[in-house]
């Protein structure tokens, strides 16, 4: 059962700053909606428990902050820093309103998130490089002109992200650069694949059903394990080296119009 407003301990900004400066931590506290949080320093503090009420934070430090159960109304984040930031067990979704949390322009790198809930969450224009998710939620979820990848060098670039056991469900993923990413055992049900480059990328033992697929990249990406009803290769923009299961290649070929019997 969802704990009320009057579970947590109110705090003013005098003692937000205080206690952020100290490092001692805040557990079961009440971030009202009319504290301004703006450009605050967080880095590496610890929220237990915690409610955060504030409608916009702009511009303040959450680097390699931990958050443990702990839950968000639908706050915005604007050039917020998240790097190497850890969820654990928190909701950024509110069930009343059927809102999720708003991050633009935030730094999200090597950010970790275990048994967190950002349905119908939006990232965008985010950097993402590096994201570990396990047994997530981003139904719903939008990740618009956001970033995987990290810039090594003016020729070289490197994208990274894990996920497993997360549902991405109706999720838009649409134009992405996901080389190499890792989806273990996650769920696509209706999410948006146009345009999204998933060249080399690990997508075993997942639910592939009614995804939109136009113009996406298989290059080489490994689908073995996963239900591939619905995926018509002719819509693809290349699937050279695809890999998949014997038992789904009926399925393929059937979408392009060929009927498999047995001898």
């Amino acid at each position: 059962m969802a704990r009320e407003e009057t579970d947590y301990r109110p705090i003013d900004e005098d003692q937000v700053r205080a206690t952020a400066e100290s490092g001692q931590g805040f557990d079961g506290v009440l971030f009202g909606a009319s504290l301004v949080l703006d450009d605050i320093d967080f880095g590496e503090s610890r929220f237990e428990r915690c409610l955060f009420a504030v409608p916009t934070i702009r511009g303040a430090d959450f680097s390699r902050t931990t958050f443990k159960d702990c839950r968000f109304a639908p706050t915005r984040f604007a050039n917020c820093l998240f790097a190497r930031a850890k969820f654990d067990g928190c909701t950024l979704f509110d069930v009343e309103q059927k809102k999720g949390c708003a991050f633009a322009f935030c730094d999200l790198e090597a950010a970790e998130a275990t048994k967190c809930n950002f349905a119908t969450g939006s990232f965008e224009r985010c950097d993402i490089y590096n994201l570990n998710a396990v047994e997530c939620s981003f139904r719903g979820a939008a990740f618009t002109k956001s970033s995987f990848t990290k810039t090594l060098s003016r020729r070289a670039s490197l994208t990274k992200a894990s996920f497993d056991h997360c549902n991405l469900s109706f999720a838009d993923l649409s134009g992405l650069h996901l080389q190499g990413a890792s989806f273990l055992s996650c769920k696509f049900s209706e999410a948006s694949l146009i345009d999204t480059d998933l060249s080399d990328a690990t997508m075993i033992a997942c639910t592939l059903d009614r995804v939109e697929w136009e113009r996406a990249r298989l290059r080489r990406a490994d689908l073995r394990g996963s239900r591939v009803a619905g995926l018509n290769l002719a819509l693809l923009a290349d699937y050279a080296g695809l890999v998949i299961s014997e038992s789904e290649q009926s399925d393929l070929l059937r979408q392009l119009g060929i009927d498999v019997r047995a001898e």
